[in-house]
């Protein structure tokens, strides 16, 4: 993970990040109490944030990547995206990176795109991301390998108190070089987690994870699949009650959370 901010369309330096800490293995019954309302529902170190949305990228150049005055931060999911300044420097992005920009930076900004490259953004507050944030290490390095992005949705079906997982290929049905709709969102946070295990256990809110370093894996147990996410990899978790998943953390993981009110969903 590498995360950067473009000021005045001129200058790309470090990004820090207001990450939540976590290290070892973690209670689950904290998360099922939450789940059945006996303690309320805690979502820490949550920031505003205004909306959420997707594209995937043609190979070449892009001039589209934000309009309207909001700050935004983007995240590379696949492929390579590579900024250059009003200056000349340049700078190439990969799956698990991100970059925050306003309005005059993106207004002087290059902008170009390769192998399949797809984009996941949010729209932050001005003063995001506020005096607490860090500048974080880049996490454990663990590729992907061949395969492409994994972009998966955990759910429940009906009455059934059981997880399932499935593709999540709505993320990304806006046609090429078009952003999709914006989707509102209740807030944005990160959390960086070394080496740990929650046993069974339900989300509690609605989380679409975005991964940007380590690996996470999770088992659901409904079908009992277990899927092993890296960096640029992306997980909408909306089992919010029930049994839920199991999750396994190998490395130090960072990762993004934005969260989601249940009518704004997919």
């Amino acid at each position: 993970m590498r995360s950067f901010e473009i000021t005045a369309g001129t200058t790309i330096r470090p990004l820090p990040l207001p990450s939540a800490y976590r290290r070892g293995d973690v209670p689950a019954e904290h998360f099922r109490r939450q789940a059945t309302g006996e303690v309320p529902t805690v979502v820490p170190n949550l920031s505003p944030a205004r909306f959420v949305r997707s594209i995937a990228l043609e190979d070449g150049s892009f001039a589209g990547l934000k309009h309207g005055p909001d700050s935004v931060l983007t995240f590379v999911v696949a492929g390579t995206l590579t900024l250059t300044t009003r200056g000349g420097h340049t700078t190439s992005l990969n799956p698990g990176d991100l970059f925050l920009v306003d309005e005059l930076s993106a207004a002087h900004m290059g902008i170009s795109a390769r192998g399949n490259c797809r984009l996941v953004q949010v729209g932050v507050e001005p003063d995001w991301p506020g005096p607490e944030a860090k500048v974080q290490a880049p996490g454990t390095l663990t590729r992907r390998g061949a395969r492409g992005a994994r972009i998966s949705r955990i759910y429940k079906v009906g009455g059934d108190d059981r997880a399932y997982c499935r593709e999540f290929p709505e993320l990304f049905s806006a046609p090429r070089n078009e952003w999709s709709a914006p989707r509102p969102v209740a807030g944005l946070r990160f959390m960086c987690w070394e080496n740990g295990f929650i046993d069974w256990h339900p989300e509690v809110v609605n989380n679409l994870a975005l991964f940007l370093s380590g690996e996470l894996e999770v088992e659901t147990s409904g079908d009992r699949l277990v899927n092993v996410f890296h960096a640029g990899d992306v997980c909408l978790t909306e089992d919010r009650t029930g049994v839920g998943h199991i999750v396994r953390c190998r490395g130090v993981t960072h990762i993004a959370l934005v969260v989601m009110n249940t009518k704004d969903l997919w």
